[in-house]
């Protein structure tokens, strides 16, 4: 069987970046191929820089304006523990790879037929550790078949300086299929990279309904609350003030399924958890409503058919929203769907088959 690597962001930080790694891992093995997501983590520090930074934190602390732990990286363990026990048992991962010399030599032991990066914001400089990577120059004289799925710039304005430009135009045109997520990802590629590439559907949108329900598991869709599901991702006074407003006026309960407070505001260990993101997920499956400022929390209530509110989350990247309402055929004033609840059809069969059979055609490996 033809083995296939799918390149994306570090996972078990949030639950779109778990979940549309899940996706895509479960679309291309349906296709037919043996697929190992590549664990791609920052590059490690040094302890000179850990020793540094502790006493950094230390003398803050003895100020009075220290806001994060001393040992914030234990801290971190805890956090994720939930997360990263669903990664290692719901996805084949390779081993931890810090740096493009690990990642070579991973590539030369195991000889991949191809490797698939995407999705999600992929492509965008803040996000991605060594971004170069994510345009495969660790294979840049290496025959592979070179396919990027759905990868995203997460926003419409153009992020790369000119150096940073030119190499990845390069490498870039090395790729034998290239298709991102959103609309404005089709026109920074033509004018920054002058490549004309495809317009697809997050991996998340090519799973039904019921392939989410599976993974999630009767048990968790039994015990879960009803009523108005949220998944705010930065908290603010405005949104509290939605969110209460609503759940008044609708006359429901509101619940909730993610950490209670941040690692560098925490008080008590146990509110930095992240709980198992099937919980999360089903979550979405029993509400009645939803509220959310994520781009995947939008995704889910659509998968799930929820009426739901979207406050536009700007400093995140809002033209991913934009760009999914017109592909699914809403409306694209984001306006209106920070104000607005909007009522939920299920998705069009062909939209999602379009998407796969572009993927099945360009990743063909004669399996």
């Amino acid at each position: 069987m033809k083995k296939v690597a799918i390149l994306t962001q570090p996972l078990g930080h949030n639950y779109g970046g778990m979940l549309q790694a899940w996706a895509l891992q479960q679309v291309v093995t349906q296709l037919g191929y043996n697929v190992v997501t590549i664990d791609r983590q920052p590059a490690k520090l040094s302890l000179t820089y850990l020793f540094i930074r502790l006493i950094y934190r230390v003398l803050l602390k003895g100020l009075g304006k220290g806001k994060s732990p001393i040992f914030i990286e234990s801290k971190k363990n805890l956090a994720y523990k939930n997360t990263r026990n669903f990664i290692s048992t719901n996805l084949i991962m390779s081993e931890p790879l810090f740096t493009t010399s690990q990642l070579i030599e991973h590539f030369d032991n195991i000889g991949y037929d191809a490797v698939i990066v995407g999705s999600d914001q992929t492509w965008r400089p803040k996000y991605s550790p060594c971004i170069e990577n994510f345009y495969l120059d660790f294979l840049e004289k290496k025959k592979i078949k070179k396919i990027a799925y759905a990868s995203s710039f997460g926003v419409s304005e153009w992020e790369y300086d000119a150096e940073l430009t030119a190499r990845c135009s390069k490498l870039v045109n090395l790729f034998d299929w290239i298709s991102v997520r959103e609309d404005s990802g089709v026109e920074l590629c033509k004018k920054y990279f002058h490549i004309d590439v495809d317009h697809v559907l997050d991996p998340t949108l090519l799973l039904s309904q019921s392939d989410y329900k599976k993974l999630i598991g009767q048990d968790r869709l039994d015990s879960k609350s009803s009523g108005i599901y949220t998944y705010i991702l930065d908290p603010s006074s405005e949104k509290k003030q939605l969110i209460e407003s609503f759940a008044k006026e609708h006359a429901e309960m509101v619940y909730s399924c993610q950490a209670k407070c941040s690692i560098e505001d925490s008080i008590d260990h146990h509110d930095i958890i992240m709980p198992d993101p099937r919980d999360w997920l089903a979550g979405f499956a029993n509400a009645k409503y939803v509220i959310t400022d994520s781009f995947h929390g939008v995704v889910f209530s659509i998968i799930f058919e929820k009426p739901f509110i979207c406050i536009v989350n700007e400093g995140r990247g809002s033209s991913r929203f934009s760009s999914l309402f017109k592909t699914l055929g809403l409306s694209a004033d984001l306006k209106e769907y920070s104000s607005k609840l909007t009522h939920i059809k299920a998705i069009d069969p062909r939209l999602i088959q379009q998407s796969i059979n572009l993927l099945k055609r360009k990743l063909d490996l004669d399996v």
